[in-house]
């Protein structure tokens, strides 16, 4: 007959063993987590319950000190202000959209043809030249009536 006793040689024999003992100290770190996880939570709960009387606490201390008509005018005060703010800004813009308009006369329209160049906000002689490939001398040869000092966006120059 065979002998049903674990040998302590057979390895193959200790493995449910091992796994067992994983499995249990597997199991008891979760269990010891969530003990620990449900410890947290209620502390976090009764912060939050703590948070919640400041509040109203706070509240009750601003009601007490400042009526509704006051928060009525107030409100309405700052509404006011708004609009005010809104009608200068709203000004102010409608003053830069004009000036716009009125220096950039048909300089939005422009287009540049064959062998011209539209001037666009910033650019100098020699970076047009630059951009078109020719010296300044040519540039400047082919535009003589154009100086460098007073180029407008808009305004057109021939590069052939």
């Amino acid at each position: 007959m065979e002998n049903d006793s674990i040998s302590s040689s057979s390895s193959e024999s200790k493995l449910p063993l091992y796994v067992g003992l994983a499995g249990f100290a597997l199991g008891a770190a979760g269990l010891v987590l969530a003990i620990k996880a449900k410890g947290e939570a209620k502390a976090a709960s009764e912060g939050i319950a703590g948070l919640n009387a400041t509040v109203a606490e706070v509240s009750g201390q601003l009601s007490s000190k400042a009526n509704a008509v006051d928060l009525a005018t107030l409100g309405k005060d700052f509404g006011d202000y708004r609009a005010s703010v809104d009608s200068a800004i709203k000004a102010i813009e409608d003053k830069v959209n004009a000036s716009a308009a009125a220096k950039g006369k048909g300089s939005a329209n422009a287009v540049a043809g064959p062998g011209e160049y539209v001037i666009q906000k910033g650019d100098t002689l020699g970076g047009i030249a630059k951009k078109v490939g020719l010296s300044l001398k040519a540039l400047q040869d082919l535009n003589p009536n154009v100086k460098a000092t007073s180029l407008r966006p808009g305004q057109k120059l021939k590069t052939k």
